[in-house]
This record gives C-alpha cells, structure tokens and sequence, in this order.
C-alpha cells in the first residue's frame, strides 16, 4: 500500500499513478476523454514570458532535454501552469534506436503524467505516441476512446520509412480509439485528409520561423 504521507521519499513516484485504473499489456492508467481543441499554443519552455495565460495552452513537443526535470518535479511548475488554459501533456520520445524497454518507458510516463495531471485538476488533452510497427500492441493503452487526443508530425518526414510508420499508427490511432478529434502539432499532412477529425496548430519550430520572417 502507498504510504501518501511519505510521497517525498518515493524515489520510484508511486503516487503518480495512485488509484488508477491500469490497462493493456503493460498497465498503463487509464485517462478521462475529453472534447477540448487548442487554439494559441505555445511549448513548455515559452510558458513564463506569456502575459496572458489564460488565452494558452501549453505543449510539450520540444526536445526532451527541456522537459525532462518535470518528471521529477512536476509541482514545482504547477503554480505557473494552473494559470493557462489547459495542457497537452508530455510526449516523452519514443526513437528506433531506444531499445524496447526505453520506449515502453517513455509511453509509460507519458501516460503517467496525463493521469497525474488529469487527478490533479487540470484540463489536459493526452498524448499518443509511437515508433514502430510492433508498438501498436500497447502503445494506445490508456488512452480514452471517442476523445480528443494530439500527435506530432515533427520530423516524419524525415526519411521514407519514418513517413510510413507515421501514416500507418495515425491509421491505427483511429481504429483502436476512435478520436472525436485528432490534434496534430505541425504543417497540414495531405494524406491524412482522409480523415475528417484532423485540427492541426504550429509547432514550436514553426512559430519561431513565423517570428523571425515577421521580424
């Protein structure tokens, strides 16, 4: 039994996923759907120069390197987080070169955090991520059906295969949980026009382009 009032002791944040519903092969909590869109995005690392929260919701599509102390320390933000519009929550990476384990880690706390975010009040649309063929298996659990839930196309088309492997887990992400909506961070994808739940919003990398063209 987790002793809550030792939580700070809990090297291993047990009290993360306190009294979730765990799912799938690998036990991943289960999170609450939600119909939310984003509108005004702006990434983690951008959140503390926003004079206007209220109007934001605050990604983590960025380099890992930027985020990885939430994992540990996720209260210490929460203070300034509370203020915005709601979160779309961390999407820790999932590579080819990780070996399995690594990837079925970073899907863990990917889901671990939604759900510690959700019980923690906060308005949040979940993360689906995913690599390889193989990871359709388990990769999707805990996810809610008939949600909205976001992706990224950040660096899929970085090389044939990667394209491939993006297609093919949007195309799976849709059977297996039916998504009211289907946020993507990132340019418009033609081949997902299939698709009549796309919404689509600037990436981190766009947004900065967009800035220094408009000086």
């Amino acid at each position: 039994m987790l002793k809550l009032n030792l939580r700070k002791y809990d090297i291993f944040k047990l009290y993360y996923w306190h009294n979730a519903t765990l799912v799938g092969k690998y036990k991943l909590p289960k999170l609450e759907p939600t119909q939310e869109i984003p509108s005004n995005v702006i990434s983690f690392n951008e959140r503390k120069r926003i004079l206007k929260p209220e109007e934001y919701w605050v990604d983590f599509f960025i380099d890992d390197a930027l985020f990885e102390n939430f994992w540990n320390h996720p209260e210490i933000s929460f203070l300034n987080l509370k203020n915005f519009k709601g979160i779309i929550t961390p999407d820790y990476s999932m590579l080819p070169e990780m070996l399995p384990a690594q990837k079925i880690w970073n899907c863990t706390r990917n889901r671990i955090m939604a759900y510690y975010l959700q019980q923690q009040g906060f308005n949040i649309i979940p993360v689906a991520s995913w690599c390889e063929k193989e990871d359709f298996e388990w990769c999707f659990d805990g996810l809610p059906e008939k949600s909205s839930i976001a992706i990224s196309s950040n660096g899929c088309k970085s090389s044939p295969y990667g394209y491939k492997m993006f297609l093919k887990g949007v195309e799976e992400l849709q059977k297996q949980k039916v998504p009211t909506n289907l946020i993507v961070c990132g340019g418009h994808i033609p081949d997902l026009d299939v698709y009549d739940n796309m919404k689509y919003y600037p990436s981190f990398s766009q947004r900065m382009k967009r800035r220094i063209k408009n000086g």
